[in-house]
């Protein structure tokens, strides 16, 4: 899965599926007065926030896929005597 940080026409930062016009998986929103004080920088917070919670999702192995197709079980270690 591509991932994609794209701007709402309300403003909002999100993260998406590349490959879909689904809702975005996660939004970050900053009020005015915030984004007044950080000016350009705003990007690159929100840039920071979004990445941070995309890898905690990866990180816990939730599959975010949307296919149903199982994962493969993993080779069995084999033992060392």
């Amino acid at each position: 899965m591509v991932l994609e940080i794209i701007e709402l026409e309300n403003g909002e930062l999100a993260i998406r599926n590349a490959d879909s016009d689904a809702e975005p998986m996660i939004k970050v929103n900053f009020s005015a007065e915030l984004k007044d004080k950080l000016s350009e920088h705003y990007l690159d917070v929100a840039r920071v926030m979004l990445t941070a919670g995309i890898q905690m999702v990866a990180e816990s192995g939730l599959d975010l896929d949307d296919n149903d197709e199982p994962e493969p079980e993993p080779e069995p270690e084999p033992t060392l005597h």
